[in-house]
């Protein structure tokens, strides 16, 4: 019965996803409200209500709401007495006369209603607003009919849905089946104010996404999370490393604040989990798609190659550029708890597992070295087109001390390997 539930999930993943990319594109943090809220797209109906408003906290963030959908600070919705769930209102800032529109999917607890709060607001909307430390505001409020269908196009929730099912976004997976070793031990999740920071791969975390952090499994893997306890999983993609220390609590992966709502442990802070790697299967139609989709970008993929930023080759190998440890972190933990030393042939990367053995490739002279992958490197490096950081050792083998950065061919290799 779960196996047939996670995979009506996998199912629906694109329709809903393409449903909040059809949301709108216009709530991002470099839109103008008044580019977004066009007058002619809606009209106002019925007594406008005059109040205080309050902010949500942000602990709400992933709770469930009235109207059973989970609330995101980053979504423009509100909670509400005076109106009907799903309904949509006009919120106006009399000070400054900014305005905002927001769906109504919540209700006002006993207590706010004492203390004579109208609306509860999310903190995107609070900030269309141009309310950043007030607890409690007067605003007015407003229903409103929609006039214009377009008008649905143009109120995205900021940054809420992005690459978050497989590449194949129009191309649904037929179901996915498991591979490679399973890992079991504690899962935690992340801090709601880590939203908006980079992860391993460089794109943005986001709490409303099902992603994941992990030193056990390559960047970009599919896996389905198992709650031990209570049986749910849920399936989301590693796109971030965790802290070493965290592996010395037994941590084997930090979920996303949306992954781990869904497996119910956001109230016990941490849950005893099953980490299991999973590939998606399509039918014989789909993967013809797919195919030709992927000979069509080849060209494109030689393209980045030009412009030295990392790529990965199709034998699991990596191209980019290496740069090697400041001298001065000789004794430093690196992410297997071990220490780092200058006189070791060891490396940081994020492309691949943890003690996996690579030879690394100066693609200037021709020299290569193998050495062991025991750390890794700062998502900032990713950015400038590093793959591997190497020891001091290392990188005098290989001859770039002196220039400080070189490009070169990283493979992994069978343990033993001879240099």
């Amino acid at each position: 019965m779960m196996k047939k539930l996670i995979c009506l999930i996998v199912f629906l993943s694109p329709v809903l996803v393409s449903f909040g990319q059809r949301e709108g594109k216009a709530g991002r943090k470099d839109s103008a409200v008044v580019d977004t809220l066009r007058p002619e797209a809606f009209k106002v109906s019925g007594k406008p209500v005059s109040g205080n408003a309050g902010i949500y906290d942000l602990d709400f963030d992933g709770s469930k709401t009235a109207s059973g959908e989970a609330f995101f600070n980053i979504r423009l919705t509100a909670a509400s007495n005076d109106f009907d769930l799903n309904s949509w209102v006009k919120v106006t800032n009399p000070k400054n006369k900014k305005y905002t529109i927001v769906r109504i999917n919540d209700r006002l607890s006993s207590r706010q209603k004492k203390k004579g709060i109208k609306i509860n607001l999310s903190h995107e909307a609070a900030k269309e607003l141009g309310i950043k430390n007030e607890s409690t505001f007067k605003v007015k409020i407003e229903l409103i009919t929609i006039n214009d269908s377009s008008f649905y196009e143009n109120r995205v929730y900021p940054d809420l849905v992005k690459d978050s099912i497989p590449k194949t976004d129009s191309l649904t997976p037929n179901t996915f089946e498991p591979y490679g070793k399973a890992v079991n031990g504690i899962a935690s999740f992340y801090s709601y104010n880590l939203d908006g920071s980079k992860t391993a791969t460089g794109e943005r975390y986001r709490n409303a996404l099902l992603t994941a952090a992990s030193n056990h499994f390559k960047l970009n893997t599919w896996v389905l999370v198992t709650n031990l306890k209570n049986k749910k999983s849920v399936i989301v993609r590693i796109n971030d490393r965790m802290h070493p220390r965290m592996k010395r609590k037994g941590r084997v992966v930090d979920l996303s604040r949306e992954a781990a709502r869904q497996l119910d442990f956001m109230s016990n802070g941490l849950a005893k989990v099953k980490v299991q790697p999973i590939r998606f299967v399509f039918s014989p139609e789909v993967k013809e798609q797919l195919d030709s989709a992927k000979a069509a970008g080849d060209s494109v993929k030689t393209a980045t190659d030009s412009t030295g930023k990392a790529m990965e080759d199709d034998d699991d190998s990596v191209t980019g550029i290496a740069s090697f440890y400041s001298s001065n972190l000789d004794g430093t933990k690196t992410a297997t708890g071990e220490r780092y030393r200058n006189s070791k042939l060891s490396a940081a990367s994020n492309h691949f597992d943890l003690n996996t053995w690579v030879r690394v490739t100066n693609l200037k002279n021709n020299k290569s070295v193998v050495l062991r992958i025991n750390d890794r490197m700062h998502p900032r490096m990713k950015e400038k087109g590093r793959v591997v950081d190497l020891s001091r050792i290392a990188a005098s083998k290989l001859g770039f001390i002196k220039s400080g950065l070189t490009r070169v061919k990283v493979e992994p290799v069978e343990k033993g390997t001879v240099n």
